[in-house]
């Protein structure tokens, strides 16, 4: 029987580098993260296309997202389930949690990542991260003896949405810039290339209440391991953002096949009181 070829790495680091560009948009300067709403957010989660020699001919699962706020910065939380279908009507499985902690300035950040799959051996792990004038560092669970060094031009989450955002306010369509999503220490930073799109005035597909706006920003982001020197990244996230933060509706293409995950519904989050 044909078993599916350990997904799950591609699956946690697609997953973790959406969760790092949701978390984000709640950081930044302070005109960005004043329209950023606290909210939680589901998912349904399906195969979108897959090429006829692909591993995963099938997809369904379900995604809850949390983005919330400390009084020293953004907290995000994702958990998702997804089962995969492959060639011969082989099943895998994984359950996955990953939580996330950045601060307002944006010089630290925190990730926690839990994980079981039908395939491999659970994981639990996390790491810590601050940038300081000419560079900085990373430290994993997994590796508490060393230290991996981030570049100067390094930018965690927050920062990299930000200048995202500034360059779709100054008609910019294309962002290169070297991430620091978050994952293993041979899959935690990474090379993207940011296409934006301009400013689409739609109505969402579901009711959103309070969270409701009129439109949204298109949003592609290629990401490849630092040293490649292949054309094809290791994954595509496509998302459409409102400007509070909520994505309707998000793309992660594998190469050989994607998944689309639409909007189900929304909660409200209430925020502390901070001095």
């Amino acid at each position: 029987m044909t078993k599916i070829q350990n997904p799950s790495e591609k699956i946690k680091n697609a997953t973790t580098a959406l969760v790092m560009l949701l978390g984000a948009l709640g950081l930044g300067n302070q005109a960005v993260a004043a329209t950023v709403t606290p909210h939680r957010a589901f998912y349904e989660m399906q195969l979108g296309v897959a090429d006829q020699n692909s591993n995963v001919q099938a997809v369904s699962g379900r995604s809850a997202f949390t983005l919330d706020r400390d009084c020293d910065g953004w907290r995000s939380n994702e958990e998702y389930l997804i089962e995969f279908g492959g060639q011969e009507g082989s099943r895998d499985r994984i359950l996955s949690r990953f939580e996330s902690w950045e601060s307002d300035k944006g010089d630290m950040y925190s990730f926690e990542i839990s994980e079981n799959s039908s395939f491999e051996a659970a994981k639990d792990f996390g790491g810590f991260a601050e940038i300081k004038s000419g560079g900085g560092d990373a430290y994993f669970s997994m590796a508490d003896e060393v230290a991996v060094a981030l570049p100067a031009d390094t930018y965690f989450p927050m920062r990299h949405l930000n200048a995202i955002i500034d360059s779709a306010e100054n008609g910019k369509t294309m962002l290169a810039a070297s991430v620091f999503t978050g994952a293993k220490p041979d899959d935690a930073l990474l090379s993207t290339n940011t296409v934006i799109g301009g400013w689409r005035g739609e109505e969402a597909a579901i009711q959103m209440g309070e969270f409701g706006q009129d439109g949204y920003w298109p949003v592609q982001v290629a990401y490849f391991k630092p040293a490649a020197t292949a054309a094809a990244p290791e994954y595509e996230i496509q998302y459409s953002v409102q400007p509070n933060g909520v994505i309707r509706r998000y793309v992660i293409d594998y190469g050989d096949f994607t998944i689309i995950a639409e909007l189900l519904k929304l909660e409200s989050i209430e925020t502390p009181t901070c001095p």
